[in-house]
């Protein structure tokens, strides 16, 4: 790669200084939970925010990429492994999350987050730490052995994760106390998510009926509330063929839907397919990975999220543009604002995020 941006390293410092009396906190929450069934694996999650806009991304394989105003030891490089489809609100390799060609998917939600103090290892922010994960591994356990190699440092949010792979093993991943906590196997008894600590939500399940408690399931719009109304329905549902499942899974979304409430999405993690609706447009849509060309040079292809168009989507991406991705990035970070839920932003923070995948190139 031919770093076309020396000063861009030179620059990290002065945005991540920016950046950290920034600190805002758009408000997001959401829902998320995994379903395994024999074979069959899904991940699906609400985005409950209160803007809806956003672009569905394909990202390429063999693409050349450099941390966005690290504040590691070294500038973190890294070349992708592989191809992936993700949801970003802040604009490209900035994604809310997503899934790989080889099954791992990486969803985020608001929550509790004491991120690492900067230490030895190369930082990556909250959001292109999803990108790095989905361009270099291909398991739940691979995400978890990266934290001895990178940092993952505050952009915009805090936030926690839900992982997921092909095999059907599962992690939620938190950062309490400057380190990574997280919950596999056995200590993932229940695999749902809110925007409360997992711990919290458990301890709270474990009151109600059907989980050693004698609290009866409610409605609430809480984030403890909904985490307990999703476990409830995947505990007691009667798993059928594997045929619906993903119809199941937007039963569950339904369940634990808010007013605001953008996108319902499932990817079918066993079959390569990503189900998606949105608050404007109902009918369901389908991105099947195995039908997309990820590799390079072909270009990174981009569309609209509220999508009009028909229920298989395979063909209606098109070629990146930059200027649709930093008003992307303008649009969402001034509404967010204009709602009072983050402070403003200067605008050359929004500029070197939407100039960004200028510096990623193909490999040669």
């Amino acid at each position: 790669m031919k770093n076309s941006a020396p000063g861009w390293r030179r620059a990290g410092a002065v945005l991540a200084a920016a950046l950290t009396m920034i600190a805002p906190r758009p408000g997001a929450a959401g829902t998320a939970f995994v379903i395994k069934n024999g074979a069959s694996v899904l991940l699906a999650k609400n985005l409950d925010r209160p803007v809806g806009d956003g672009y569905v991304f394909i990202n390429k394989r063999q693409v050349v990429k450099e941390a966005f105003a690290g504040m590691g030891a070294a500038p973190l490089r890294w070349t992708s492994k592989y191809g992936s489809v993700t949801f970003n609100q802040f604009g490209r390799e900035f994604p809310l999350g997503g899934m790989n060609e080889q099954g791992l998917v990486i969803e985020e939600l608001d929550g509790p987050a004491g991120y690492p103090p900067p230490d030895k290892r190369a930082s990556l922010n909250e959001l292109q730490w999803i990108q790095y994960q989905l361009d270099n591994h291909r398991s739940v356990r691979d995400v978890l052995k990266s934290d001895a190699r990178v940092r993952i440092s505050r952009l915009l949010l805090d936030l926690h994760f839900l992982v997921a792979d092909r095999s059907g093993k599962a992690a939620v991943i938190e950062f309490a106390g400057g380190r990574m906590v997280s919950y596999a196997g056995s200590d993932l008894p229940v695999r749902v998510l809110s925007d409360n600590s997992y711990a919290e939500s458990v301890r709270y399940l474990n009151m109600h009926q059907g989980f050693g408690g004698e609290r009866v399931v409610s409605n609430g719009p809480e984030p403890a509330e909904r985490f307990v109304r999703a476990a409830t329905l995947l505990q007691d549902f009667i798993w059928p063929v594997q045929g619906i499942l993903s119809d199941h899974a937007f039963s569950v979304l339904r369940s634990v839907e808010q007013a605001d409430t953008q996108w319902n999405i499932v990817y079918n993690i066993s079959r390569r397919v990503v189900f998606f609706k949105t608050r404007s447009h109902r009918r369901l849509k389908l991105i099947r990975l195995e039908a997309l060309d990820f590799a390079c040079p072909g270009p990174v292809l981009m569309l609209p999220v509220d999508t009009g168009a028909g229920w298989v989507l395979d063909g209606d991406f098109e070629p990146y543009d930059p200027r649709r991705n930093r008003t992307l990035l303008e649009t969402v970070i001034r509404k967010l604002e204009g709602l009072g839920t983050t402070p403003a932003i200067p605008a050359e923070v929004i500029r070197k995020m939407s100039d960004y995948p200028g510096t990623c190139r193909c490999r040669s």
